[in-house]
């Protein structure tokens, strides 16, 4: 219940405290009085001034008022379609809303649209007959269109369209004299690097010669720019409101002198010598003293003031900056005459002054004991005070006094004290756990504890805000059951419930045993063995006004108001936990989809890749698990934490994210010669062409001899050898058996051959390949071509960006090919073993390091930091002969050790790679034991793999059930 101290018997404050300020006062006022006529003049002076700087702020208000409305609507058109409209059907049909703004706002004249490819759209509100007869109108014409667009040839065409009151169109005129570009014009220049609005400085508009000022604003897609002219002339009734006597002068000015604002619109503009509208000078004014203000204290600096003569006057003056937007400085310019504000305060200041002292006299002695009496306990509960400054709020206020104020401010306190603590604990409760649903249950004790009710039950509002779902349910002693109860639908609620979600507002009601049984709580009240007789209901709503859930708490005794106000507060912060804690869990929740779609990007992007993205992080989150489960060493002290197991799946997720880089046709490089395509065709094609240049030749051969017969069987055995060379070549192509000495000298024999080529081979390629070709100068056709050859062509420049100097920022000590593909014919047919060269094999390894650029770019939060470690090292091998950073076993995390038994153990035994069969479990253990011996490869991760058994475990979800045979892994243990 609500903390109180014992009433006692206490003395009203007020009547002590009107005598202490009696006191005070005739104190203050005889020292004035003291000091004489001349010290009552400079304190008259200064809350003259002080009047003066709040005439300023009311001049900044009020202009503030007169743009503010301006450019709130100028914000919201920066979202509107005539922003983006790249035609002049789409901007007119924004007419009707840029009509509405124009109506809604006598200030706005004009609004007008300018585009990056300096196109113009201009909507003028007709409501000046100076405006009709500028532009020749009727007055049945109420808003002008002024376009600037371009034909298809680029030219701009300009064109007036006239509609009524109703949007109807009346004409359209032809304008060519209308070609100006808003790219050029300075409120397009401003506006175009700034998202904020910018309004220019005051300035006559040439339609009217009303004063106004140009506001204007990038719009929100940055393809155009949106401005409004808004007059100001409201601001010179506002002026003239603000005098502070009828003999008062006030103006808004610039620098010069020029005028903005002047109490007296008639003098406020005038025509010049060729008859245009132009804005006086205050020099001009028929009252001189604004002018003489002006050169006595200068239209300079922030705040200037003085005492001035004019007109055998004394008048008090003053100069402020005004910030009215542009780059023209603006001033508010003030001139009171001094008798009008002297005069009557003199006298009664000198009045008073013989009275104050004879009070003063009087009164002295007694006002001395009174404010003893006042500040004794309020000395002592300052210092209290200081100690709840300095965060003690381990002692209670103990301040006695017989004045009640004084005696109710400790009491409150010493309450607020109690709150604060109570917050505290709340929030250092809050801030300390992580996990959503603990949080959720030690809010809820924390607040049946502050409030010291008996107990309390949690609802958790549904995605739509319909439902609430009973989450806990807590007594004072910190216990309560698990909670099973059905949804409670808001819409046939508890009215009280219903009351407190539409109000928002905490209710209170009293409640028997048959009420909470008709409200639902019946059950869960008996669970908790509490007999409640009052029931308060506090809606916990979020920053947005969502609904986030209901707290219900149960009280044997009446519920004090005092105790619902307190509960409202800490209503608020429990809403912000909740909200919180749903927005993290909502963003981990995003986080996690993205890491999978990456994952799943990479898996679907190769059949050669298959399903490993999502395999590996179970099998390392199995060795992790493992390892932290174990008391042996060398994992006794390996123990992991929350932040520690979220590192662990983000880094898994991602291990192979770099592999979105690499070329399909690197990673699925089934053959020696295959690129995008495989190049062997084109062998079989020469070859082709061989064999009908042999079998022409032998034919011309008979020809030329009159007569002479086809050697047939010459023929036969050319074009069997021809076939039996591309066999071979066929075959060395699939890169299956090792290419000794003696096949590559018949490779090089067999290269040797030569085809005719008639046809430019430079035509009809791609501008890189053609660069390429260009190497060499073209010959001269027919040119015999050899069947097999390393070209010039065929080299591909590695880009400097993709080279990795000694000293990199990553660490990376990976050999770079100088080449980034080497496609020579002979070159890739000579790979010994496999179909990749030193290029292809590079570019695949290359994802290690993609993956590390890739998620050192990322943000991490602190407990995420070490992904890039985590997922950057199951590459390395033990003795530094990985990559890409050739570190040593002592230089890598034991995740990483995981992590690269995973990989290993995966990639082996999947059966969902098109080039290969998975590895019985038995293979995969043995071919990792050698990886063990070879250091490539943690032996005590790999022991660990073994004698926690988690390689079956993993076989058993993962494999096939016929790759899964008998393992004696006592035979890798010894």
């Amino acid at each position: 219940m609500p903390y109180r101290k014992p009433k006692k018997f206490l003395v009203s404050v007020q009547t002590l405290l009107i005598a202490a300020s009696i006191t005070l006062g005739v104190a203050i006022a005889s020292t004035v009085s003291v000091l004489g006529y001349n010290g009552m003049n400079h304190a008259l002076t200064a809350a003259l001034e002080e009047q003066f700087g709040t005439i300023g702020v009311m001049v900044r208000e009020r202009i503030r008022r007169l743009t503010e409305p301006v450019q709130s609507q100028l914000s919201i058109l920066t979202h509107d379609q005539i922003t983006t409209a790249t035609d002049l059907s789409t901007r007119l049909s924004r007419l009707p809303v840029l009509s509405e703004a124009l109506k809604s706002n006598a200030t706005i004249r004009n609004i007008y649209v300018g585009y990056a490819n300096g196109e113009f759209f201009l909507v003028r509100k007709i409501d000046n007959e100076k405006v009709r007869s500028l532009f020749n109108l009727d007055r049945s014409t109420a808003y002008l269109v002024q376009t600037i667009t371009l034909d298809v040839k680029g030219n701009k065409v300009g064109e007036y369209r006239l509609y009524d009151a109703n949007l109807r169109l009346q004409a359209v005129q032809l304008k060519p004299e209308y070609i100006y570009d808003p790219r050029e014009r300075p409120w397009f220049q401003s506006s175009e690097g700034n998202a904020n609005s910018v309004t220019s400085a005051p300035y006559s508009f040439f339609t009217t010669g009303e004063i106004g000022v140009t506001i204007s604003q990038r719009s929100v897609s940055a393809s155009s720019v949106i401005g409004f002219d808004a007059t100001v002339d409201q601001l010179a009734s506002e002026v003239q409101s603000l005098r502070l006597t009828p003999d008062s002068e006030i103006a808004i000015t610039e620098r010069d002198g020029t005028l903005i604002a002047y109490s007296d619109l008639s003098q406020l503009i005038r025509q010049d010598s060729s008859g245009n509208i132009v804005r006086n000078n205050i020099s001009s004014l028929s009252s001189p003293i604004l002018s003489v203000a002006a050169q006595e204290i200068g239209l300079s600096g922030p705040y200037r003031h003085g005492m001035v003569e004019s007109s055998g006057r004394d008048w008090v003056v003053s100069s402020r900056s005004l910030d009215f937007g542009g780059d023209k400085e603006v001033r508010l310019l003030l001139a009171v005459p001094a008798d009008n504000l002297f005069a009557t305060t003199r006298k009664i200041i000198q009045d008073q002054g013989i009275v104050i002292l004879i009070i003063v006299c009087l009164f002295i002695p007694f006002g001395i004991l009174i404010i003893r009496q006042i500040t004794k306990p309020l000395s002592q509960l300052s210092k209290d005070v200081q100690k709840l400054a300095s965060f003690d709020f381990a002692h209670p206020i103990a301040v006695t006094s017989r004045v009640k104020e004084a005696s109710e401010l400790a009491d409150t306190v010493d309450r607020l004290r109690l709150t604060v603590a109570r917050f505290l604990e709340i929030n250092k409760t809050i801030a300390g756990e992580k996990d959503f649903n603990t949080l959720l249950v030690k809010l809820l004790d924390e607040i049946i504890a502050a409030t010291e009710t008996q107990a309390g039950v949690l609802y958790l509002s549904d995605s739509e805000g319909e439902s609430l779902l009973s989450f806990a349910a807590r007594t004072e002693n910190q216990q309560g059951p698990e909670v099973n109860e059905p949804p409670v639908t808001l819409s046939v609620a508890d009215p009280l419930i219903r009351r407190a979600v539409t109000e928002k507002t905490t209710e209170n009601m009293k409640v028997s045993s048959e009420a909470l049984e008709r409200i639902g709580l019946g059950k869960l009240v008996a669970v908790l063995d509490v007999v409640p007789s009052y029931l308060l209901v506090t809606p916990l709503f979020n920053r947005t006004n969502e609904l986030v859930g209901v707290i219900l708490l149960f009280e044997q005794e009446a519920i004090d108001p005092a105790l619902m106000r307190f509960t409202e507060a800490l209503s608020g912060s429990a809403a912000i936990s909740v909200e919180a804690r749903r927005l993290i869990a909502a963003q981990r929740e995003l986080f996690e989809s993205f890491i999978q779609l990456i994952a799943g990007a990479i898996d679907a992007k190769s059949p050669y890749t298959g399903g490993h993205c999502a395999r590996v992080p179970e099998l390392t989150k199995l060795l992790a698990k493992a390892a932290n489960d174990s008391n042996k060493e060398p994992f006794a002290d390996f123990c992991l934490s929350q932040d520690n197991w979220e590192a662990i799946h983000v880094a898994a997720w991602l291990h192979d994210c770099g592999k979105i880089t690499t070329p399909e046709f690197v990673i699925d490089k089934a053959t020696k010669l295959e690129t995008i395509y495989d190049r062997i065709h084109e062998i079989r094609m020469r070859v082709e062409v061989i064999k009908r240049e042999t079998e022409i030749r032998l034919l011309r051969n008979a020809l030329e001899e009159q007569g002479a017969s086809i050697d047939e069987a010459a023929l036969s055995e050319a074009l069997t050898q021809l076939d039996d060379d591309f066999a071979f070549v066929a075959k060395l192509n699939q890169g299956g058996e090792y290419l000794d000495d003696s096949k590559q000298e018949r490779m090089d024999c067999i290269a040797q051959k030569t085809w005719t080529r008639t046809i430019d081979d430079r035509i009809g390629i791609s501008h890189e390949e053609l660069e390429r070709k260009n190497r060499t100068a073209a010959p001269k056709l027919p040119i015999k071509e050899p069947l097999l050859a390393d070209r010039p062509e065929h080299l591909f420049e590695r880009p400097e960006s993709e080279k990795l100097p000694e000293g990199n920022p990553w660490g990376f000590k990976m050999e770079v090919p100088e080449l980034l593909y080497n496609r020579g014919e002979l070159h890739n047919l000579s790979i010994q073993r496999g179909t990749l060269t030193p290029e292809d094999r590079y570019k695949i390894n290359e994802h290690i390091v993609q993956t590390i650029k890739m998620l050192d770019k990322l943000p991490f939060p602190n407990h995420l930091k070490q992904v890039p470690e985590l997922a950057g090292g199951h590459h390395e091998k033990m003795d530094g002969t990985g990559y890409p950073k050739r570190l040593r076993r002592d230089e890598m995390s034991p995740v990483s050790r995981m992590m690269a038994v995973a990989d290993i153990f995966e990639a082996l035994t999947a059966v969902d790679r098109p080039y290969k069969k998975g590895k019985k479990l038995s293979e995969a253990i043995k071919i990792m034991s050698f990886m063990v011996a070879n250091q490539h490869i943690d032996p005590d991760i790999f022991r660990l793999f073994l004698e926690s058994k988690v390689y079956l475990e993993y076989a058993h979800e993962y494999m096939n059930p016929d790759q899964i045979d008998e393992v004696q892994i006592s035979e890798y243990l010894s």
